[in-house]
């Protein structure tokens, strides 16, 4: 994989491809999938736990007041879901060591 890119979903296929010879078709559908049951997992409000990479949990924002850019008047900020992505501590120390 190339340094410095964003790594994208069809690279992920190419790469599974190089390494464990089958095909990119097979991989893409592979990646599709892995990405599909995390979602899943997340929309029902479950962790995803992926051991020595890290964990990506669904995490809901209050609402809040706040001022429009545009306008400048107050407004009402919903409620909203997002997630946080907590490193595991293998993760955290690979990244560090370079």
């Amino acid at each position: 994989m190339k340094k410095n890119k964003t790594v994208t979903k069809k690279e992920l296929a190419q790469h599974l491809h190089d390494n464990l010879g089958f095909s990119v078709r097979s991989m893409s559908r592979v990646v599709d999938e892995v990405f599909e049951l995390i979602k899943e997992a997340l929309i029902i409000g479950e962790p995803v736990k992926i051991v020595r990479f890290g964990t990506f949990e669904p995490y809901e924002r209050r609402g809040r007041r706040g001022v429009s850019p545009r306008s400048g008047e107050a407004i009402e900020i919903p409620d909203q879901k997002t997630v946080v992505f907590r490193p595991s501590p293998t993760l955290r120390k690979n990244l560090n060591a370079r």
